[in-house]
This record gives structure tokens, C-alpha cells and sequence, in this order.
């Protein structure tokens, strides 16, 4: 796992020092209200050590980034990569998803953040593909995934209509987000 930039943004691992700001995204209701049941400070805490260890791996199958605005050098929220294991598909899919901070939205960070993350998968890591799991009712999330160009596909959808899977391929991808690799 690397480090990288967008215009706006830095993109660095989770580390230690993201402990009380993870914790306060994952246990905020309003934060979490389209993502989960808030978790409590304990289970907060319990996900953040697991996933810093995971990150430590040389080759995580969960890798997460913590997203910094570079202007005022605070983080704005996390955002991940789950390998997808079978034995038909080595390694080569992931979900994505991110987690922002109230103060980061609307400001179109999630298309940046994200852009970055799907540039540095497909041209860094070797993922083939990429999904992104939201809710349905979670119109922001919706228009933004639209925008990076995500594709619905019906053979992927739940059975309960809460929520949505939306995919995207190394073909399909033409931007660039990346500024700087560090």
C-alpha cells in the first residue's frame, strides 16, 4: 500500500494516529445512517486494531487509506479496498467504499477520493474489477458512483431491494485522479 495525491488530497494508509478519528466516524449515527448500525466506542475501537493489523500485511486482503484535505492537513475520512477471494477469482476484484466526515460534504471529495482509489487499484494493484455496495436510498452515493461511471448490473443486485451493487472494469476506466505517488 502506497501513499498518493489528487489535486486536493492526500491518500495515505490508515496509521495509529487515525484511531480517535476512525472511532468517531464509525460510532456517529449520522454518519453511519445510510452504512450501518452505529457501533459502539468499544466495537469502534476493536474494528480499528483489526483493521491496522490488517493493513500492516504485506499483501492485505482489506487494504484501507485514511482521505486528508492537503490545504488543511485534516483527515476527511477512510476509504477501502476488500479483495475478493474464490477460487475462480484470484485476487484480481475488490469492493470499494468510503466513509466521510459531516465537514466533507458535499464538496464533491467522495468522486475525487474515490477516483484516486480506483486509478491506483487498476493501475498499482492489478484489480481487474471493482463493485461498489450502497444503499439504495442513499442518493449521494448513488449520483457519485453514476459519475465515476460504475454500471448496474441485475445479476448482482440483493434479493431486498435496500440495496444496490454497481461495477466497474479496468476497460471501462479512463480517468485520472492521481497527481503523485509518494
Amino acid at each position: 500500500m502506497q501513499s498518493f495525491t489528487t489535486e486536493r488530497l492526500l491518500i495515505r494508509p490508515l496509521a495509529e494516529s487515525d484511531k480517535a478519528f476512525y472511532i468517531s466516524l464509525y460510532s456517529d449515527p449520522r454518519i453511519m445512517r445510510h452504512i450501518g448500525t452505529p457501533l459502539t466506542s468499544i466495537e469502534a475501537e476493536k474494528n480499528f486494531e483489526r483493521t491496522i493489523e490488517e493493513t500492516k500485511k504485506n499483501k492485505p486482503k482489506v487494504m484501507t487509506w485514511t482521505i486528508v484535505c492537503l490545504k488543511k492537513n485534516e483527515p476527511l475520512g477512510i476509504q477501502g479496498l476488500t479483495r475478493i477471494t474464490s477460487q475462480v477469482n484470484p485476487l484480481n476484484n475488490a469492493d470499494i467504499g468510503i466513509i466521510l466526515a459531516l465537514k466533507a460534504h458535499g464538496k464533491c471529495f467522495p468522486e475525487e477520493a474515490m477516483g484516486a482509489l480506483i486509478e491506483y487499484a487498476f493501475q498499482y494493484i492489478s484489480i481487474k474489477t471493482i463493485r461498489a455496495f450502497y444503499a439504495t436510498k442513499n442518493l449521494a452515493t448513488k449520483r457519485f458512483i453514476k459519475k465515476l461511471g460504475f454500471n448496474y448490473d441485475i445479476t448482482l443486485q440483493p434479493e431486498n431491494g435496500h440495496n444496490a451493487y454497481q461495477c466497474l472494469n479496468k476497460n471501462q476506466w479512463e480517468e485520472s485522479f492521481i497527481k503523485k505517488i509518494l
